[in-house]
């Protein structure tokens, strides 16, 4: 996950960045980081509020800032990066992760480079640094034709801000016009929340260069091939954003609503796991005809359990509590957006049985999780998901409800098709993966 921003001749830059950041904070809450003129930083771990106070306010029109959810690296290592190379100074924040990462480290050591950190953000600065131009921008457009996957990413250098994704354009990536300059974010939400005119989702194999000159410049460096990530969809963003001019709320609804197509399981109640649920929950209820009511009521200052880095049990009896008026003596079908590890749902499917339910169902409004992601999600091993070691029965056994289903790889293809969006990753559930 992770979200980046980038601003470029706007007032106020380490403001307009903090707000930004603060609408991106659901794809990360470990830590989070600005970089403005002059290459000064703020960075801590900890929620965006929290690090990048008033107290510590830098002055300056433009920069870059991230909030992230490790897959890569140690905790401790917050972006951006800054270094200064020949070509000038440069500071990188980057979503994804680079697959082949390993690789680039050994032969760039092998080179008698040296690395400062163990992210894999850093590949970037160093192939910056070695690409055979002297011209910076040309340099970036090398180092990104040759870095194949998975980053959305915003540079800062001296002279530009650039903004870039992959051929595949795995992760998300917009830009919007604010005053006299322009803003970047990972989610064209976190642009119309500031007020940003004119979005433009960020093209795949592109950069879009931001300079004193008007307008963007955007150079292509690698051919489109788009294997946009679904799980972008059914459960890393905000609802009231889109991609590929399609909205994720309404896509998560139709998910919903063909997990019933497709099982047609009846209940007295449907029920959402709060809150990414929600929406496939609504879409459930409207296609079957069942009514849905906040049986589990959450707590929101407790952060999303998938991106917490420990004590994952713990914090979901925190977050979410069973609400035993609605739920007591009924037949009730709980839905969500995913089972990754189990954990979580065996916990959910407890506390609703302890508020006295007849039986619980649970509908997933996604495949199984069979398969590791390597593009910027916490399943980087598969031994981590239970589905990709158990049948469905087993699954239903551990999580302790009387019914499982799931919606089949088909008609979640079908959704996305339907709703207009081609060209979308979905490795996780079909092993089909782009690189």
């Amino acid at each position: 996950m992770c979200g980046i921003a980038g601003v470029w001749n706007v007032d106020e830059a380490y403001n307009v960045i903090h707000d930004v950041l603060l609408t991106l904070q659901h794809r990360g809450q470990q830590s989070a980081g600005v970089v403005v003129n002059g290459f000064k930083s703020v960075k801590g771990e900890g929620l965006v509020e929290n690090v990048l106070t008033p107290e510590r306010y830098l002055p300056g029109n433009k920069g870059i800032g991230h909030v992230r959810y490790s897959t890569y690296g140690s905790l401790d290592e917050i972006q951006p990066l800054t270094a200064h190379t020949l070509k000038g100074r440069i500071s990188v924040a980057h979503n994804g992760n680079i697959i082949d990462a390993d690789e680039k480290r050994k032969f760039i050591m092998g080179s008698g480079g040296i690395f400062a950190t163990t992210l894999d953000t850093e590949i970037i600065i160093h192939y910056f640094s070695i690409a055979p131009y002297t011209n910076p921008r040309e340099s970036l457009q090398w180092a990104f034709s040759r870095i194949k996957a998975a980053y959305s990413v915003v540079v800062l250098h001296d002279t530009f801000l650039a903004a870039a994704r992959d051929s595949f354009g795995i992760r998300p990536l917009f830009y919007g016009k604010f005053q006299s300059g322009y803003i970047v974010a990972s989610e064209d939400v976190a642009l119309r929340v500031i007020g940003c005119e004119d979005i433009v989702e960020i093209e795949p194999g592109t950069i879009v260069f931001f300079t004193d000159r008007t307008p963007p410049e955007v150079v292509r460096f690698a051919k489109r091939n788009d294997r946009f990530c679904s799980f972008e969809f059914v459960y890393f963003a905000r609802p009231d954003s889109n991609f590929y001019g399609v909205n994720v709320h309404e896509v998560r609804k139709a998910l919903g609503m063909k997990l019933y197509e497709e099982h047609k399981l009846g209940a007295d109640v449907v029920v959402p796991v709060l809150d990414s649920g929600f929406s496939g929950a609504l879409g459930y209820s409207q296609a079957s005809g069942i009514p849905i009511e906040y049986g589990l009521i959450r707590n929101h200052y407790v952060g999303r359990s998938f991106i917490m880095p420990k004590n994952r049990q713990d914090i979901v009896r925190k977050k979410l509590s069973a609400l035993s008026a609605v739920l007591e003596g009924k037949e009730v079908i709980l839905i969500d957006d995913s089972i990754v590890r189990g954990t979580t749902m065996k916990l959910i499917v407890e506390m609703v049985k302890e508020a006295g339910v007849k039986k619980v169902y649970v509908g997933i409004h996604s495949p199984p999780v069979i398969g590791p992601c390597n593009y910027g999600i916490d399943t980087s091993r598969r031994s981590e998901l239970i589905a990709s070691e158990n049948d469905i029965k087993s699954l239903q056994e551990y999580i302790g409800a009387d019914r499982l289903v799931y919606l089949s790889v088909g008609a979640y293809r079908e959704v996305f098709e339907k709703c207009g969006v081609h060209g979308v990753c979905m490795g996780c559930f079909d092993l089909n993966y782009p690189a």
